[in-house]
């Protein structure tokens, strides 16, 4: 063989191999779990595996030759000239955890390894990208992180409980001294509904902080009037706020429920609309039967949610009011709610004209206290708790 062909064939061979490798690595690019992503200097998609399709939602044909910037949420995207700038210096970013968007609008958390491509002469021509969905972790995370702050508020609340609960019989036996000395009538009325709400104050600390749930108690109720009986604790405080009070009650259907729960959820409900308003405003109640139970709504025009929060508002412990708030109120009423077998809904609006929020709760007709084997649903519960 001369010198000439075993150029030719040595060249062949290395040829095969190289071809041999690359087939294995696009392989393995191919399958693996995690998405793989190339991109140029300028952000532009150049490569797509299988496994970015699947997790992200686009195909190869819709991303390539797109930005990547058309993964990242808005709040995110000057993250990615700083991702550019690295590269170009030859920085390799390890596991930086993140949050992308994906085709049906979703965001997930991922994690991202990123390292300088180079080209056969040593220079940078773009960057490769490997993502990794951490979403169930992140989810498991937070998840966690909510069972340790209901445990510690749980260690809290009896220490809270305790301490509350002598004040506030100190303060029932006073307003029980005072009933002989006030004879206005009005004075009266207001005294009688300062001792109902002090009672309220006192079954609440132990029914919320842990001392008690509220057994065997669910009775027929008229919601018109455990909802009259809400806007006459607020409607004076409502006025000297400059807000606009209006209801409606048109229902006289009685439901069987749990009269300090729904009273507790509505009380929250109205005493949120009114932080909503720090400088005046209306507030509406209604209250109306549907074709199968009752519907309590509450509307304010106070500036209304963010949409990033909104989805949030019935978490444990998640209050804009960073002052004031304590993240509870909605978390515990969604709680009672379907725990009579209803629902609570929200909706909010920060538009300029239609700005304002509404929650609607729907308690069923027939609610979970009044269904066959209830009082037997009860009695376990209560054992339990005990």
């Amino acid at each position: 063989m001369t010198a000439k062909a075993r150029h030719w064939e040595r060249a062949w061979k290395d040829l095969r191999d190289s071809s041999e490798r690359l087939e294995e690595l696009a392989a393995i690019v191919s399958s693996s779990n995690d998405a793989i992503i190339g991109k140029d200097l300028n952000g532009i998609v150049t490569s797509w595996n299988q496994a970015a399709t699947r997790i992200l939602g686009y195909t190869a044909d819709e991303m390539i030759g797109q930005s990547i910037l058309r993964l990242l949420p808005e709040h995110l995207q000057p993250d990615e000239a700083e991702i550019l700038r690295k590269i170009r210096t030859g920085e390799r970013i390890d596991h930086f955890e993140t949050v992308r968007r994906t085709k049906n609008g979703e965001l997930i958390d991922v994690s991202l390894t990123i390292s300088p491509l180079r080209n056969q002469h040593g220079v940078i021509i773009g960057a490769s990208k490997i993502l990794r969905d951490i979403s169930a972790g992140k989810r498991a995370e937070r998840s966690l992180l909510q069972a340790e702050k209901m445990a510690a508020a749980g260690r809290m609340a009896a220490t809270i409980a305790h301490e509350i609960n002598n004040p506030l019989e100190a303060v029932v036996n006073l307003l029980y001294l005072l009933r002989d000395s006030v004879h206005d009538p009005q004075g009266a009325s207001y005294l009688k509904t300062a001792e109902a709400e002090l009672a309220r104050v006192s079954h609440i600390a132990r029914q919320t902080l842990g001392f008690y749930r509220e057994h065997g108690s669910a009775r027929k109720t008229s919601l018109a009037e455990l909802v009259r009986h809400i806007i006459d604790v607020y409607e004076p405080r409502c006025a000297s706020a400059g807000i606009s009070l209006e209801y409606s009650l048109n229902t006289r259907r009685q439901l069987t429920v749990r009269r300090g729960e729904i009273m507790q959820v509505v009380s929250n409900i109205v005493v949120n609309s009114i932080h909503a308003l720090p400088k005046g405003g209306s507030l509406g109640i209604a209250v109306q039967d549907v074709s199968d139970g009752v519907t309590i709504s509450i509307r304010d025009s106070g500036a209304g949610i963010a949409a990033d929060n909104l989805a949030r508002v019935f978490e444990a412990f998640f209050t804009t009011r960073a002052s004031i708030g304590t993240g509870i109120g909605l978390f515990v009423s969604k709680q009672f709610v379907e725990g009579h077998g209803g629902n609570i809904t929200i909706e909010s609006s920060q538009d300029k004209h239609r700005h304002g929020t509404l929650v609607t709760v729907f308690l069923p007709e027939i609610t979970t206290y009044e269904r066959p084997n209830a009082q037997d649903q009860e009695q376990r519960e209560a054992n339990v708790s005990s």
